[in-house]
């Protein structure tokens, strides 16, 4: 007879015969004898006996076939059946100490499985059982707790049977590789390839019931919105986005539990397996996805944008009552109401989106004003019924519910600083009042009551002022929600949200991945689980800190010189690269952040199940397995049913963003950056060596890791400049250093001798530099200035000069003699009187010193360092406990140096106070000097040039701003406040344009800033705070982005590069970060090239926590100092190679003697600059006559747009366009200089004599 099974027919075979008829117990009582006589055919309702020792009816056709297993017979084959028989106990063939007779037994006792066996039919010593299961969801409905105990069992036996067709016939051996229900390979794909190989986005019109929804799908997938508003055509890939956001709103797919997989079994039929908790089920059980989820789309490709269209698209559409409160909405009237009122009434309950059929009647000129305010009036609303507690007094159980207005408006929450943003993708984007749009983000602007926040179709709200809708805020929110409630002063205060007496169609939490990944562990949190909302979604091109697009991780990777590949095959090269490269400590943190996303945010099913309804843990299916690798179907199942973002090819076919250049720019100290770096090496040096690297005396003991990680922010902060150190505690140093050598008591290696000798000799050198004790006394950028008038230089020098034509000099003073050589630029002769300037300004400056130097002394003495038996302070305070960001000296110089009163600039109404570095960037954050005069160019002043500086970055900046600021907006990166403030000094010196992007700064001013760098031609220079710049800043005006000292953190760098390589950029991108050659900060690249990302992602906060990197910085080295730089000022400073002029106009000066010089800094060669310097050349010629024209076509490019124009005299930076008109004059009208064009001119830099009210061009 064959024992053939066809699928389609029982799973339960038909020959199979029972031993339930008669039944002989052999003396191990292990199994029944089957005699052949006594067997009855299996029915299919047998009778079993469980192990509660009631009958029950069993229906065999709810087991499931699992498996069989081969094994040697433990009996002669003679006693082996021919045919399928069953046994309720292991067969007595099977030996007592195979691997599965115990499970086998427990499982058979409780009638989990059921098993059949016979003589296997290629090799005769061979048995073959078949194992049936009895599934989860069977028709006897959940299981008995007593059998849930057995699962282990049940483990045991899935994992031991062989699910090859063969062996399940019996044709096997036992030398065959058995197959079992292994999971799937994929567990070595890392967390970052699973996220950049999720399916772009597929939307299907087709698949969404609703007639409307298909509409508007059809509409913005065929390019024609439903809905008129948007101005702008949106790129394919952003329709695709737009289209299947909607989708998921209003038809959340099916999808399969993914606890789930899905298991064919060696008969061809599937069946569904939870590996986790051991649990098989014949039926496919699903659950919906989210209304909603994560729109993940790269940075930089216009997520705000895609999100305002689905607002529009979806307007006055009305989120749905949810079931659970659906029944009683029906009123009861006292009368009959109109047929108008009861439709009204209808299509308020079933959210019928009426609004958009009526605002088109509106359009076409017909009016149904009574209809509308019908519609309103009945709005759909529910009641939420109040919660009693247990033990609840009788009269708590008569409190009325809570009723819940339907609003069509969607709720955007964002951080504060980007509330302008999505304004300003509105007004660019969106015609005027195709939205209704509420704006709050002023702390303290009352909500408004829910009947009016619902007819709003947009509540755009800070972060910061959504947490104050929480119950339990500070005491000055509670006043004002006293005085906006009308409570009385006695009365008790309790605050109710007016946002939570709606239920919102929609929920938009921008850069979500940080507010939403905290669960309700803050106020943001608490407010919003107690919100009603249809349908959430979090906007984030990185939802967790490791989940980016392989596009933003290749942002920060040098561009190879000579590189063919195109942007799509570098990306996929790096992609293959990192598909199995698994960082497991942050791919736990990404994953757990994402559970708080999936479970507590966007209430994802099986994840936000109850405990008593199918709980789901998240940290238990997706986090970890039961192997201890990672659950990828789960976890993969999960993302591809909330996130929807683009593949980067995709996009690139739609909308390829122009090319990105990125190098590193290996410079030459100078002799000052030499000095500050050996400084630092030197308070190294001699705590390891006068400790004797042990106990806390050693700066590297763990006891003092915090202050060594002040120290070596501050090293790399020292790459660029730094006048931390004063004389006294280098001396200090030194002579403490120097005692250890000589105490005979002490043994040194001959290494610590020699190096402690070095660190001596440096100290000394440093201490004999009268120019590095001026530039530390007075915490001032050293510049060198060439040709300053000499009888007035020696009360602007910071220190005397060998040289006859080369002055030290302070960038404070050079601005005050700015200063006072602009207002009187229309005196006959300009110098006159600069000498005495010069003594009233150092005087000023020194009093601020001593004023400051007293506040310091008099204030709270920080913290030191105990250096045990040490006498003496090894480690300066400076050196440690200086801020991160912050300057030691406090200098009130700004005050110094106000601009004109009636200056016509933005930083007006800004405070011109200035306390110091730190305070600067909180009071002022842009700096404006008074701006240039254009002087006689016989005039001695007009050769005054700056020729270097004493960074040897910041020179190369200058050069660079210089060559590049007319043409192209320019960002620079820095890292600590002291380094934004000596460059944003130095554009005041040569008079560049410039705004500060810090976090002192109000939230209110950043987003200005950025509007008028963005919008205006007047700002060429953005230096921007690169903490600040992480996430949801556009910055795509700018072309050139400079970083100031290499980034540790490769992540941190590609974020800061995507502000301006996004959608929106027009030209090539150029990135370079600068580096002091043969430094610290080449080492410090060099392993940031080698490290994987899991050792980035350990090494994230601090530098130390890398072991290779905390080796390089214990075994820093002096960098050597040349006799010809000690000795010879012209070797100490960073020359610029495009001069600058110091008193008027910011123009290049270009002498003959440095016109044709080379530029020692690297070559630019990934772009072109001859034709730049050409440019320059040919624009700052030295005929005057040129030179006013010149001006003047600036002034007509950057001010005048039309013939004729009033206006404000402002410095002429504009961009210059086009060519120059090949006839022009220049006339201008002053208020008592008529028509002087010198007079004009210098009128551009300021306000002389006579005010100028106009002026033309005439072609």
């Amino acid at each position: 007879m064959s024992d053939t099974v066809s699928p389609a027919e029982s799973t339960w075979p038909s020959n199979v015969h029972s031993s339930i008829g008669g039944e002989a117990v052999l003396p191990d009582t292990r199994t029944f004898y089957i005699n052949a006589s006594q067997t009855v055919p299996l029915t299919n309702r047998a009778r079993f006996k469980l192990e509660n020792n009631t009958d029950q009816q069993i229906d065999f056709k709810k087991y499931l076939p699992l498996g069989s297993i081969t094994f040697v017979s433990a009996v002669p084959d003679q006693q082996l059946p021919e045919q399928w028989l069953e046994t309720v106990w292991p067969p007595n063939a099977l030996p007592e100490g195979h691997p599965i007779f115990i499970p086998l037994g427990r499982l058979l006792k409780i009638s989990l499985i059921r098993i059949l066996y016979r003589k296997n039919q290629t090799f005769k010593n061979l048995a073959t059982i078949r194992v049936y299961v009895l599934p989860d969801d069977c028709a006897l409905g959940e299981l008995p707790k007593t059998l849930r105990k057995h699962r282990q069992e049940l483990r045991t036996v899935i994992d031991l049977v062989d699910v090859t067709e063969d062996a399940w016939y019996g044709k096997l051996g036992t030398d065959t590789v058995r197959q079992g229900y292994k999971p799937k390979l994929m567990d070595d794909d890392s967390l970052f390839y699973i996220f950049n190989t999720l399916k772009s986005p597929c939307p299907d019109p087709v698949m969404v019931t609703s007639a409307v929804a298909r509409d508007i799908m059809g509409g913005l997938l065929e390019g024609v919105p439903l809905i008129p508003g948007l101005k702008t055509k949106l790129y394919p890939y952003q329709e695709r986005s737009a289209a299947m956001m909607i989708q998921r709103e209003v038809k959340p797919a099916r999808m399969l539990d993914p606890r789930l997989e899905t298991i064919t079994n060696p008969v061809g039929t599937n069946f569904y397996y939870d590996r986790e908790a051991c649990a098989l089920l014949s039926e496919r059980r699903e659950y919906e996805e989210a209304a909603g989820g994560i729109l993940a789309e790269t940075m930089g490709y216009g997520k705000t944008l895609i999100c305002l269209a689905v607002i529009l698209q979806t307007k006055g559409q009305w989120p749905r009552i949810p079931p659970q409160y659906s029944l009683g909405l029906h009123p009861t009237r006292p009368r009959v109401a109109s047929l108008m009122q009861m439709t009204a009434a209808t299509i308020g309950r079933t959210s019928i989106p009426w609004k958009p059929y009526f605002e088109q009647l509106r359009r076409e000129g017909d009016d149904f004003q009574s209809c509308v305010r019908c519609l309103m009036d009945n709005a759909g609303c529910y009641t939420i019924p109040s919660t009693v507690k247990k033990h609840a007094r009788k009269s708590d159980t008569d409190l009325p519910g809570s009723t819940i207005l339907l609003s069509s408006a969607t709720l955007v929450i964002v951080p504060a600083n980007l509330v302008s943003q999505w304004l300003r993708e509105y007004h660019i984007h969106f015609e005027e009042k195709s939205l209704s749009l509420l704006i709050i983000d002023d702390l303290h602007k009352p909500m408004p009551p829910a009947s009016e926040l619902r007819d709003y179709d947009v509540i755009l709200i800070s972060k910061a002022r959504f947490e104050r809708e929480s119950s339990s805020h500070d005491a000055t929110m509670k006043a004002m929600r006293k005085r906006v409630s009308g409570q009385c002063s006695n009365s008790p205060l309790q605050y109710y949200s007016p946002l939570k007496d709606l239920r919102f169609l929609r929920l938009i939490v921008d850069e979500g991945h940080a507010f939403a990944s905290t669960g309700a562990s803050n106020n943001a949190g608490k407010v919003l689980n107690e919100l009603h909302v249809e349908r959430k979604w979090i906007i984030s091109g990185t939802p967790t800190s490791g989940l980016m697009g392989v596009e933003v991780d290749m942002a920060a990777m040098e561009t190879l010189e000579g590189a063919s590949s195109t942007n799509a095959e570098a990306n996929q090269m790096a992609l293959a690269a990192r598909r199995k490269e698994i960082a497991v400590a942050q791919e736990r943190k990404d994953i757990e952040k994402l559970g708080n996303i999936v479970v507590k945010f966007l209430q994802l099913k099986p994840w936000s199940n109850l405990k008593q309804n199918d709980s789901a843990s998240w940290h238990k299916y997706v986090m970890t397995s039961r192997t201890g690798t990672r659950n990828i179907t789960s976890l993969k199942g999960t993302l591809e049913s909330l996130v929807v973002r683009h593949r980067v090819e995709d996009v690139e076919t739609d909308r390829p963003l122009p090319p990105l250049f990125n190098r590193v720019v290996h410079l030459e100290p100078s002799y000052f950056d030499k000095l500050s770096i050996n400084l630092f090496i030197l308070v190294l040096a001699a705590n390891t060596i006068t400790s004797e690297r042990v106990d806390q005396d050693y700066m590297f003991h763990r006891s003092n890791r915090k202050q060594l990680d002040q120290l070596v922010r501050n090293l790399r902060q020292s790459g660029f400049y730094w006048t931390g150190f004063t004389a006294h505690e280098v001396s200090e140093t030194v002579r403490v250093s120097a005692e250890y050598m000589q105490n005979e008591d002490k043994i040194l290696s001959e290494e610590d001798r020699a190096f402690l000798q070095m660190a001596l000799n440096n100290g000394v050198t440093c201490l004999a530099s009268v120019a590095w004790r001026s530039f530390s006394e007075q915490a001032e950028m050293g510049i060198f200035v060439k040709d300053f008038p000499a009888p007035a230089s020696a009360p602007w020098s910071l220190c005397p000069s060998s040289s006859d034509r080369h002055f030290i000099y302070g960038t404070t003073h050079m601005q005050l003699a700015q200063k006072y050589v602009t207002e009187h630029a229309y005196a006959s002769n300009p110098a006159e009187g600069l000498f005495e300037a010069g003594i009233t300004a150092k005087k000023k400056i020194q009093n601020v010193l001593s004023k400051a130097t007293e506040s310091k002394e008099n204030s709270q003495s920080r913290p030191r360092v105990q250096t045990g038996s040490i006498s003496g302070q090894v480690v300066p305070n400076s050196t440690i406990f200086t801020p991160y960001g912050a300057h030691k000296k406090s200098i009130r110089v700004r005050t110094l140096l106000r601009p004109n009163e009636g200056t016509n600039s933005p930083t007006t109404s800004v405070s011109q106070q200035s306390i110091g570095r730190k305070s600067a960037m909180k009071s002022t954050s842009m700096f404006h000097s008074s701006s240039p005069a254009i002087l006689d160019p016989d005039s001695p002043l007009a050769r005054t040039t700056l020729v270097g500086t004493a960074s040897a970055k910041l020179s190369y900046l200058l050069d660079r701003i210089a060559l590049l600021h007319l043409d192209e907006k320019i960002i620079i990166f820095y890292e600590g406040d002291h380094i934004a403030w000596y460059i944003a000094q130095a554009l005041e010196l040569i008079h560049v344009q410039h705004l500060i992007y810090a976090k002192g700064v109000a939230v209110s001013l950043r987003a200005s800033y950025l509007d008028w760098f963005n919008n205006t031609e007047t700002y060429r220079v953005l230096l921007m705070d690169l903490p600040q710049a992480a996430h949801g800043l556009n910055v795509a005006s700018a072309s050139r982005i400079f970083f100031v000292n290499p980034v540790w953190s490769p992540s941190i760098e590609a974020q800061a590069i995507k502000r301006a390589h996004r959608i929106g950029q027009t030209r090539p991108v150029y990135v370079e970060t600068l580096v002091l050659k043969n430094t610290f900060e080449e080492k410090l690249l060099d392993r940031r090239r080698v490290m994987t990302t899991d050792e980035h992602q350990q090494a994230a906060k601090s530098l130390l926590d890398d072991t290779p990197m905390s080796n390089i910085i214990k075994s820093l080295s002096f960098i050597p100092l040349s006799s010809l730089e000690i000795q010879d000022e012209e070797a100490q400073m960073a020359k610029l190679h495009i001069p600058q002029a110091v008193f008027g106009h910011s123009t290049n000066i270009l002498s003959e003697d440095n016109s044709s010089s080379s530029n020692d800094h690297d070559s630019c060669d990934i772009e072109d600059a001859e034709p730049q310097e050409q440019k320059r050349k040919a624009m700052f010629a030295s005929d005057p006559q040129d030179f006013y024209e010149t001006t003047a076509k600036r002034l007509k490019a950057g001010i005048a747009s039309s013939d004729k124009m009033e206006t404000t005299p402002v410095a002429a930076t504009g961009q210059v366009r086009g060519s120059r008109p090949p006839n022009f004059k220049l006339k201008a009208m002053f208020a008592d200089e008529p028509e002087n064009v010198s007079g004009l001119v210098a009128g551009i830099s300021m306000r002389p004599k006579g005010e100028i009210v106009s002026f033309e061009f005439i072609e």
